[in-house]
């Protein structure tokens, strides 16, 4: 038996009303776990290699890790925080503090949108410098955010000497990140316009570069140690990225989907609990769903059969 009309509308003037009010995005004070974190972003070259194969996702390294950073931030609660820094050679620069992430959604993503290896201010790439450069600026914010360092590890030149560790171990929070495969793949060759000029190879990186002069694609590196036309590799260097990251007291994830990332940084131990405004409207929402259908599921009770 179809529903009576008088109960039909009343459930769907309800479910208007909570419709609208879901719209606009009701808050109310709750308790919950809120996260507050500065990332910091490896922007050398060997970010540009390809090694991921997700449809819909990035191929380079790069991409790749700003759409997972992208995603772990959307999937924060309200009244978390993150920041943003680049890491080139042995330095961090930081590009702006933690701000709260649905407040300044459209800022972070904006800045996110816009970061590419053209911004690194010098060649070589110091990981242990850089993450060594990251906890002394996240030890300095107060509160202390935890850090999510996202790198495939690649150091130019190699085995550099490890600097002094100037924080105590475990006295900062938060992942390393190692962002790519551990398969070689070769590192592309872009032009200031990110043109592709070819594959970098050995000698081009044998010969120590201070400067991104070296950007130009008129550049002659012919002349470095006799080029004998071999590809210069880069993969994601686990072990190495592993063994920092029990140094300094941080955890280690790989970076093999968004998602994973995500679920990583929504772990309530990396986060405190605190009232915050929470958005209430999925429930009013849900509601009004319910109310919608309720009366095709439910047969009307006073309404009595009348026997044939």
């Amino acid at each position: 038996m179809k529903p009576r009309f008088g109960r039909s509308f009343a459930g769907l003037a309800a479910a208007a009303v909570l419709t609208l009010l879901a719209w606009a995005d009701p808050r109310i004070p709750l308790e919950q776990p809120v996260f507050r974190y500065l990332f910091v972003l490896d922007i050398t070259q060997s970010m540009n290699a390809r090694d991921y194969h997700f449809e819909g996702l990035p191929a380079d390294r790069l991409s790749f890790a700003k759409a997972a950073i992208r995603r772990a931030i959307a999937d924060l609660p309200c009244g978390s925080q993150a920041g943003l820094g680049l890491f080139t050679t042995q330095n961090v620069e930081l590009l702006f503090e933690p701000l709260e992430v649905c407040r300044h959604a459209g800022v972070i993503e904006d800045v996110l949108e816009h970061i590419d290896w053209r911004m690194a201010w010098a060649a070589d790439s110091f990981i242990a410098q850089g993450i060594n450069a990251a906890l002394r600026i996240v030890k300095k914010r107060d509160p202390v955010p935890r850090l999510v360092f996202l790198s495939d590890g690649q150091q130019t030149p190699e085995d550099p000497v490890r600097p002094e560790l100037q924080v105590k171990p475990g006295e900062v929070q938060g992942l390393i990140v190692g962002v790519g495969d551990t398969k070689p793949v070769p590192v592309p060759r872009l032009d200031r316009e990110n043109r592709p000029l070819g594959f970098w190879e050995k000698a081009d990186i044998l010969a120590p570069v201070t400067t991104t002069a070296y950007l130009d694609a008129s550049a002659d590196t012919t002349h470095r140690r006799g080029n004998d036309g071999s590809l210069y590799l880069s993969w994601l260097h686990e072990t190495e990225l592993k063994d920092f990251a029990n140094t300094v007291g941080l955890g280690y994830l790989r970076l093999d989907t968004p998602e994973g990332l995500s679920l990583a940084l929504r772990d309530p131990a990396l986060g405190e609990l605190r009232v915050v405004p929470t958005g209430i409207g999925w429930m009013l929402a849900l509601i009004a769903w319910l109310l919608v259908i309720w009366p095709h599921l439910v047969p009307d009770l006073r309404v009595r059969h009348v026997p044939g």
